[in-house]
């Protein structure tokens, strides 16, 4: 088998393990010159391939180096839910004392939620005959994560953490008709303003007050702003939805619990993975804190995985948050490969590689590596952020190899679109001639 001689020069192959200098591999062939291509020759671009069966790399180029990986964290917070989260998800723990019910949340993003629904606590909420009890638990985590962009608020993608989120912790502005907004949860309202001619909804930065620009409302107008999360709110919203009495209960302490559990945790991943979306990452990283009893924040369910379970990475990374959108992550290339290499050695790759974004089928990579057979061969997680566009995961090969790859491109100032297409000229070669 031989490597497609894409761009030739001399390589230094770096070993999995350390920067060493070592030969390269005889299958390999040169890409040395690709880093002075217009592409990729004026940004910090790293790419290592690795065979998991011969255990040896084929190709590595700045694999030692640091990057920002954007949504290639969620690779690390997906082995953080596999290394501790069990089958399904936990959606609340309770207490029954006499004629009340104490609840509290896990972390568990699916109460409400119209991207990854469950209705598991609601329905058992809604029939208890006890007297409601809502306990913020133990909570030291801020709402935003570490190193997060704070005028990114309002964004979709950028909703606040909590103990107990309810309906994905945003509100749901749907149209009507050119007259109407519905708002979802009803709990929050929309006032009129006057300063943008084209429709949009805002948010003030300190509250829950959200305002609809003057413009018409176009036809099928959908936007999700995250609203700012208390354990007031969570407890009214809550109360709302049920349509009982639901009663704060700010202090509380117990080891004796009983559980709830809400959907499969392999759904709850395949939503994470394929749209990639940012808070059911965090959301995972407080699921682990409560599994390990311990109180919710992103730093103690990072440690926790490093040290149990990521001890063996080449490269200690810069673990900042669980989704990625903090540029105070940093990971290199090779630490990458090693966790995929775990992945596809502890679990099966029929259950891995469905979880994530497919070539040509599924996810943020649908319309990207198709082949003429139709069978796609690149299952991975994409990360992208403003002059950071990565790509990491199993590249399957026409002669049936499975390859780990992980191809960073950081600091760039040209169209992402451009790095994205060849990106994919590449790793598609590859498929078709090693």
């Amino acid at each position: 088998m031989k490597l497609l001689v894409i761009i030739s020069s001399v390589v230094l192959t770096l070993s999995l393990t350390s920067c060493s200098v070592s030969k390269r591999t005889s299958s390999l062939n040169n890409l040395d010159s690709l880093w002075t291509s217009v592409t990729f020759g004026n940004h910090h671009a790293g790419l290592m391939l690795y065979d998991p069966d011969r255990k040896q790399t084929l190709y590595a180029h700045n694999a030692e180096r640091y990057f920002v990986p954007a949504s290639n964290t969620k690779l690390f917070t997906f082995y953080a839910g596999l290394k501790t989260l069990g089958d399904s998800v936990e959606a609340l723990r309770y207490l029954v004392r006499n004629d009340s019910l104490i609840f509290w949340g896990t972390g568990d993003p699916t109460l409400l939620n119209v991207n990854v629904p469950s209705s598991k606590a609601l329905e058992f909420l809604a029939r208890r005959p006890e007297k409601l009890f809502y306990w913020p638990g133990h909570f030291p985590q801020r709402p935003f994560g570490s190193g997060w962009a704070w005028n990114d608020y309002e964004d979709y993608y950028q909703p606040e953490i909590s103990a107990l989120p309810v309906y994905g912790n945003v509100v749901r502005f749907l149209a009507s008709d050119k007259l109407a907004i519905n708002v979802i949860p009803q709990s929050f309202v929309l006032e009129k303003d006057t300063s943008r001619a084209t429709f949009q909804v805002r948010r003030d930065w300190m509250s829950n007050q959200f305002t609809g620009t003057s413009g018409v409302v176009p036809a099928h107008f959908e936007q999700h702003v995250p609203f700012q999360t208390s354990s007031v709110l969570t407890t009214q919203l809550v109360s709302d939805t049920l349509h009982k009495r639901v009663t704060l209960l700010p202090s509380f302490s117990t080891k004796v619990y009983q559980s709830l559990s809400s959907i499969s945790v392999d759904t709850l991943y395949k939503h994470m993975l394929q749209p990639s979306d940012n808070f059911v990452a965090e959301q995972i990283l407080m699921l682990v804190c409560s599994k390990i009893e311990q109180p919710f924040q992103s730093k103690t369910a990072i440690d926790y995985v490093l040290k149990n379970h990521l001890t063996d990475l080449p490269d200690r990374p810069n673990w900042a948050d669980g989704s990625g959108l903090s540029r105070y992550n940093l990971f290199t290339p090779r630490s990458i490969i090693r966790l995929l290499e775990k992945m596809y050695t502890e679990y099966p790759a029929e259950r891995i590689f469905p979880l994530l974004a497919i070539g040509g089928q599924a996810g943020s990579i649908k319309n990207a590596y198709k082949s003429a057979d139709g069978k796609p061969f690149i299952f991975a997680k994409t990360g992208s952020l403003s002059g950071v566009y990565n790509l990491s995961g199993y590249l399957l090969t026409k002669s049936g190899k499975t390859l780990l790859f992980s191809f960073m491109n950081n600091n760039f100032n040209r169209p992402t679109s451009e790095i994205r297409r060849d990106m994919e000229r590449i790793l598609t070669q590859i498929r078709e001639k090693y």
